[in-house]
């Protein structure tokens, strides 16, 4: 028997064009959000069409949105994100450092080189959890 093994997730793709790495990210993200629908509906036992009620758009929608096969508009996701209570945030990453000086009038300074905290945050991590 052949013997098999499992090939490294990091390097799966590594051959693969940039635009298909770029469709593989936005498939991973569609996912993300579909997962986050299914959890919901088995937590709240509702079926698709009582979501669907819950959110006011059609169960078939609620059915794309749980299949990955629907792309949201952000607007979208943030009201639908209301209407469960759950908190919404979309979080984009620089791939590049951000200088680490910026120049701010300073009362009675003008000019002053000053330390900036720039936020690094992952697009990928298409935040929706539930308020506590």
């Amino acid at each position: 028997m052949k013997k098999k093994t499992l090939v490294d997730v990091n390097t799966f793709f590594e051959n693969e064009d940039d635009e298909f790495k770029k469709a593989m990210e936005l498939e991973d993200m569609l996912v993300d959000i579909a997962c986050e629908f299914i959890n919901y509906r088995a937590a709240n036992d509702l079926t698709q069409k009582e979501l669907a009620e819950k959110l006011q758009i059609t169960q078939t929608m609620v059915s794309k949105l749980e299949s990955g096969e629907y792309n949201p508009t952000v607007r979208m996701l943030f009201e639908i994100a209301e209407k469960l209570s759950w908190n919404f945030s979309l979080e984009f990453k620089r791939d590049i450092e951000p200088p680490d000086y910026y120049f701010d009038e300073l009362e009675g300074e003008q000019n002053k080189a000053s330390p900036v905290n720039f936020p690094m945050v992952n697009v990928r991590e298409l935040v929706m959890k539930e308020k506590k």
